[in-house]
């Protein structure tokens, strides 16, 4: 199974607990990202891997033209249903973040939210991204974060693969700066922050078992020094086991 089809797999059948995540559904790290934005009526906004459509909902609420997108369509479908009735016009697409079906030049503003790491191949997803910027435009990502050191960041990615085997990769701050110069997007704003997560619950949304919430439990306890530093795990061996994901927020301008 390919990647992408494991993606579509894992979210089509977990759709609904995604609209419901209090994680993506509010918070910090959306009401920032529309603060910096400040979209305009009448902008033109696509929303990729929009999943519960959380992040689009709020850019219509601003009277954005917008459109959702995903790869998986059940997600999209789900996401849908959410948003109808709420008054947001906005327009539904079934998409690939790496090949987007759009010509260049066309958005004020795109958007990805908390789903990079789950992409095969982020520059090329961060180059479609800027493509279809208009000159002046925007590129907003949130996602994750790795440290930066080569060995915590690959037992934080195992940790993560663990709960949900379609997640492919979190990059470090120094690596995404470098897909948006790369792209050639000018960095208008980086910041990183803290998202705290409870484990049980956390595992649950993509299915895990106790045998598996168990294996991430000994995960967290056995963490390393330096990783234990990055995760800030509590209580990592009981049923209250919480950590710290951490994420980023960078606005590119083309």
């Amino acid at each position: 199974m390919t990647v992408k089809s494991l993606v579509q797999s894992q979210f089509g059948t977990h759709a609904e607990g995604y609209v419901s995540s209090e994680a993506h559904a509010k918070g910090y790290s959306l009401t920032r990202l529309i603060e910096l934005l400040n979209p305009q009526p009448g902008w033109r906004v696509l929303d990729i891997a929009t999943g519960g459509g959380h992040t689009a909902l709020a850019l219509a609420k601003r009277q954005v033209w917008t459109v959702a997108g995903d790869l998986t369509l059940q997600m999209l479908r789900t996401a849908r249903d959410f948003i109808t009735g709420q008054d947001a016009a906005m327009q539904y697409v079934q998409l690939d973040a790496e090949c987007l079906p759009f010509g260049a030049n066309t958005f004020d503003a795109v958007t990805c939210r908390i789903a990079p790491h789950h992409f095969p191949q982020v520059a090329d997803f961060v180059d479609e991204a800027a493509r279809l910027a208009k000159p002046g435009g925007v590129v907003a990502v949130i996602d994750q974060l790795s440290p930066g050191e080569p060995k915590a960041a690959r037992y934080v990615n195992a940790f993560e693969r663990m709960r949900d085997p379609s997640h492919v990769w979190a990059y470090n701050s120094v690596e995404w700066e470098g897909f948006f110069v790369g792209a050639g997007l000018t960095v208008a704003h980086y910041e990183e922050f803290d998202t705290w997560h409870d484990l049980t619950p956390w595992a649950e949304r993509m299915g895990c078992d106790e045998k598996t919430i168990t294996r991430l439990r000994a995960m967290l306890v056995n963490a390393p020094e330096v990783v234990a530093a990055w995760m800030k795990p509590k209580v990592p061996g009981t049923a209250d086991a919480a950590f710290v994901i951490r994420q980023f927020l960078l606005l590119g301008r083309k």
